[in-house]
C-alpha cells in the first residue's frame, strides 16, 4: 500500500499493562494509548523533515482518520501536534 498526499500511516504505540504502583490495568484503561504512535509510512505530498518513519507522534484525541483492520490509521499530516525526541545531552 502506498499512501499519497498529506496523509502519514501510523500503527498504535504498545503501552504498559501495569500502573507504576504494578497494579495490572484492564485492556483500554492503560491511559492515553490512542493518542501515541509510530509512524509507518509518509504520503507522496508529505515534505515535512522534521517527520520520518519510525518516529512516535501525539495526536489529538479525537482525530478523523481511516482505520485499518490490523488497528492501523491513516490520518493527515495537520493531526499530529507532536513527536517525541530522544533526550539531548546539554552542551
Amino acid at each position: 500500500m502506498r499512501i499519497v498526499g498529506n496523509r502519514v500511516l501510523v500503527s498504535p504505540l504498545p503501552v504498559a499493562e501495569l500502573s507504576p504502583g504494578g497494579i495490572v490495568l484492564p485492556h483500554g484503561h492503560a491511559g492515553d494509548f490512542k493518542q501515541w504512535w509510530i509512524v509507518e509510512s509518509l504520503g507522496t505530498g508529505v515534505a515535512c523533515e522534521d517527520l520520518a518513519v519510525g518516529q512516535t507522534v501525539l495526536t489529538e484525541t479525537r482525530t478523523t482518520h481511516e482505520t485499518l483492520d490490523d488497528g492501523r490509521k491513516i490520518m493527515g499530516l495537520d493531526q499530529i501536534i507532536a513527536k517525541l525526541e530522544p533526550d539531548t545531552p546539554e552542551i
